[in-house]
Formats: structure tokens, C-alpha cells, sequence
């Protein structure tokens, strides 16, 4: 019998949220058609469910689901961003490498063309 009061208690909690759920819907679909009735000049417009949702239509189940999309979508940016700034920094990297070898290459032409230069004096000044 001790368990009674108990039962009792869980019986009436779900009655009770249930009661406070229903008084809330209403004031909300109070709310919803006063401002129907301002907006609309006090014509009802036909109910189309499929078109729009209620906004107590949204359970915390979608919206902690929606929330937690969202969550994951900035992560996946914030994992995009620490992606980029590493390859930036492998770029800057191979930037600094390839500007040295860049000026080598070139004074490696420069020698090269002179070689080139100096070859063919000789044979047009033997000719």
C-alpha cells in the first residue's frame, strides 16, 4: 500500500502536464487568430494543416535535432577552417622554398647563356 500514493503521483503528473500542454495550445491559437483577424480584417482564411504548421507542431525531439544539425554543421566549418590554415601554411612554406630556387634558376640561366655566348665568338671570329 505504500506504493499506492506513488502511482497516485505519476498518474497525475502526466494529467497535469497534459492539462498545462492543452491551456497553452489554446492560448497560442487565441493568439493565432487575433492576429488573423487583424491581419485579415476579421476573415477566416480556410485551415490548410499540410501548408502550415502550428508552432507547438515542432517537438523538442526536431528542434534538438535541428539544433544539433546545426551544431554540426559549424563544426564541420570550424574543421574546414583548420584544413585551410594548414594548407595556407604549406603554401607559404612552398613559397618560401620556391624563392631561392626560382633566383638560382635564373643566375643558373644567365651563366648558361653566357657559356652559350662565348662559344659561338670563337667559330664566327675562326670563320
Amino acid at each position: 500500500m505504500a506504493d499506492e500514493p506513488m502511482a497516485d503521483d505519476e498518474q497525475s503528473t502526466p494529467d497535469m502536464a497534459s492539462g498545462l500542454t492543452q491551456m497553452f495550445v489554446a492560448q497560442l491559437r487565441a493568439v493565432t487568430e487575433g492576429l488573423e483577424n487583424l491581419a485579415g480584417g476579421g476573415e477566416r482564411l480556410p485551415a490548410a494543416r499540410s501548408a502550415l504548421l502550428l508552432p507547438g507542431a515542432l517537438s523538442a525531439a526536431q528542434v534538438t535535432s535541428i539544433a544539433n544539425s546545426v551544431a554540426a554543421q559549424r563544426r564541420s566549418i570550424e574543421a574546414l577552417k583548420a584544413q585551410l590554415s594548414a594548407f595556407d601554411e604549406q603554401l607559404a612554406l612552398l613559397e618560401r622554398i620556391l624563392g631561392p630556387f626560382a633566383e638560382w634558376i635564373r643566375t643558373w640561366a644567365d651563366v648558361e647563356e653566357q657559356m652559350v655566348t662565348m662559344q659561338r665568338r670563337p667559330e664566327a671570329e675562326g670563320s
